[in-house]
């Protein structure tokens, strides 16, 4: 083989520091390299920052990635724009070497951690475990050109074999301090600085650095000149040129590199090299080919992992929602859901406050509770067992033992106003007009009387002995309202429920004895009731379904009233406590609109 090499252009020019890296992109002569600032730059005067001293480079073998690895122990992958194309992060230490596969599926890495590490360029994952065996720093690798064996040397003066398939280790280690492939053939570095193949010497004085492609071998001596090489051993080329130690070669199909401790960038043509385009583009489809199949596989494991992943959110949702369920039936059935003690008598009355942050409850006097921390708040205010909260707020209404109504300032508790006073007997409900105008009382008296709530003075008066406002109506006989939904509780434990808006209604069963207490939620939806049955039901307005049964009151159950939000009912009983219960139960039909019983 005859070879001219020529010098090709002036050095290149753009770095400022040592140059440890040099790669020639297999399409052309498009060269990367890399100095101990961590500055990668292209031929092109594209410019990147890689890791800090940034010692070794390697293009993909179709050309589309250029692979850097150094101080920090980051491999980074680029694109030929210099933009970043992802970080591959394992090693403990400095990265030392890295190279393709020859078909592009594969990119390995060796770094001073004593590990050599193999990941997948498109998923930028590992690709099994390190590559383990040597003693110390790694500092070479090489696949062989037909892709099934990796050679990598290292300080602790072995050069070991891999299977590239699987990376277990392929025979034994050998000595040996480099090493390159050359025809096909294993080139080792021995101790002596001398390259061989087999016992054969390929270089006749001691070598620093080796490239290799195809027949021809690349040396660097001693003396910073460049020497080529065949397998006969014979020297084809010298080149010198470079008045720094030479750090790095790289050979191409027709262009030499080498980089050196000054940062210059030197490059000679060499004319004569064999023809190996036909070799090349039969490499090119196998690589193309391979690729195709490799990242078949990786959508099919990606494709494959999304299902996996699929099926574990729905079995977690599963196994989630059948959890909630648990709780929450746990939660609606519990026996005590929150308890509220300090009465001395039987409780009746019971309302929670518009905004929802007071309960008020009634025995003998009125008290108030934080229905959060269940804390009561404050003395007793005189009156009971009647309570309602004006829709402002801003007052509470209470019958008093002398079958008068007062009305008290929850917040300063101070009365305002005169009593209302008319009422010959207990009084047994008392309502506030939505607006707040008007409070309407009923009494044992058997009258219903309407009064204005600035001026405390009577408007009307009509026989009855319970009272709500269903919106701006006053009605007489019902036991709660709702805006156009109105109940009413019937002898032996039913309760009537009316439409007002269609004239529907129907009839609610389950209690087995009188119902005392009952009241709708803000939005209507719910309806809860109580008695002398001592339990508590919740049913759904739209349907007239029971949604819940609730027992834990020892006594029978005198008063019910949802809160603001709908979250919590709270109950009062003979037993002289309070209770609160949840009320999340899942979803409801809407608001009624029943058009029959």
């Amino acid at each position: 083989m005859r070879l001219r090499v020529t010098p090709f252009g002036e050095p290149l020019t753009g770095h400022s520091a040592p140059v440890a890296g040099v790669a020639l992109h297999p399409g052309g002569e498009l060269i990367a390299t890399s100095d101990d600032t961590g500055l990668i730059r292209y031929s092109t005067g594209v410019e990147m920052s890689g890791s800090p001293y940034t010692m070794t480079l390697a293009f993909h073998p179709d050309g589309h990635l250029l692979a850097s690895g150094g101080d920090d122990g980051v491999v980074r992958l680029w694109d030929l724009s210099g933009v970043p194309a992802g970080e591959l992060k394992g090693h403990d230490d400095l990265v030392t070497a890295v190279g393709f596969h020859p078909d592009g599926h594969l990119l390995a890495s060796a770094g001073w951690d004593h590990t050599v590490r193999l990941w997948d360029p498109v998923t930028r994952m590992p690709v099994g475990d390190p590559l383990t065996g040597h003693t110390g720093r790694v500092v070479e690798l090489a696949f062989h050109p037909a892709g099934h064996l990796l050679a990598t040397a290292a300080k602790d003066g072995t050069v070991r074999l891999w299977d590239a398939g699987t990376g277990q280790p392929v025979g034994d280690p050998v000595p040996g301090e480099g090493v390159a492939f050359l025809a096909g053939r294993l080139v080792i570095v021995g101790a002596d600085r001398l390259a061989r193949v087999g016992d054969e010497v390929i270089t006749p004085e001691p070598v620093s650095g080796l490239a290799a492609r195809g027949a021809v071998l690349a040396a660097v001596n001693w003396d910073d000149s460049i020497s080529l090489y065949d397998l006969g051993a014979a020297p084809l080329a010298r080149v010198t040129g470079h008045t720094g130690a030479v750090q790095a070669v790289a050979l191409g199909r027709s262009l030499l590199v080498a980089v050196d401790d000054r940062g210059e960038v030197r490059r000679w043509r060499i004319e004569g090299l064999p023809d190996d385009e036909p070799a090349d583009r039969v490499a090119r489809l196998r690589r193309s080919l391979v690729t195709l199949q490799h990242t078949h596989a990786v959508a099919r494991r990606v494709r494959d992992d999304l299902h996996r992943r699929l099926e574990e959110r729905d079995d977690l949702v599963r196994r989630l929602s059948a959890r909630v369920d648990e709780l929450e039936t746990r939660m609606t059935s519990a026996v005590v859901a929150r308890r509220l003690t300090g009465h001395d008598a039987p409780v009746h009355g019971v309302a929670f406050h518009p905004r929802g942050h007071l309960l008020a409850t009634a025995d003998r006097a009125v008290r108030l509770w934080d229905p959060v921390t269940r804390d009561p708040i404050g003395d007793p205010l005189p009156g009971g067992p009647v309570v309602a909260f004006h829709p402002g707020g801003h007052l509470l209404a209470a019958s008093c033992a002398d079958h008068t109504v007062r009305l008290w300032d929850p917040d300063t508790r101070r009365s305002f106003g005169e009593p209302l006073i008319g009422h010959i007997g207990p009084v047994t409900s008392v309502a506030f007009h939505p607006s707040g105008d008007v409070i309407a009382t009923a009494g044992a008296d058997g009258t219903v009387r309407e009064w204005d709530t600035v001026m405390g003075r009577q408007l009307s008066q009509q026989p009855g002995d319970s009272v709500v406002f269903a919106g701006d109506d006053l009605v007489v006989g019902a036991s709660a309202a709702c805006g156009h939904l109105v109940a009413t509780a019937l002898p032996g434990g039913a309760v009537r429920l009316e439409n007002r808006r269609t004239g529907a209604s129907r009839e609610l069963t389950g209690h087995t004895a009188g119902v005392r207490a009952v009241a709708f939620d803000a939005a209507g939806e719910l309806l809860a009731t109580g008695g002398d049955d001592r339990t508590v039901r919740i049913w759904d307005t739209a349907s007239g379904a029971e949604l819940a049964c609730r027992t834990g009151h020892t006594s029978a159950v005198n008063g019910a009233a949802f809160h603001p939000d709908g979250h919590l009912l709270a109950t009062t009983s003979d037993d002289c406590t309070t209770r609160l219960w949840p009320t999340r139960l899942g979803g409801h039909a809407g608001p009624a609109e029943w058009a029959g019983a």
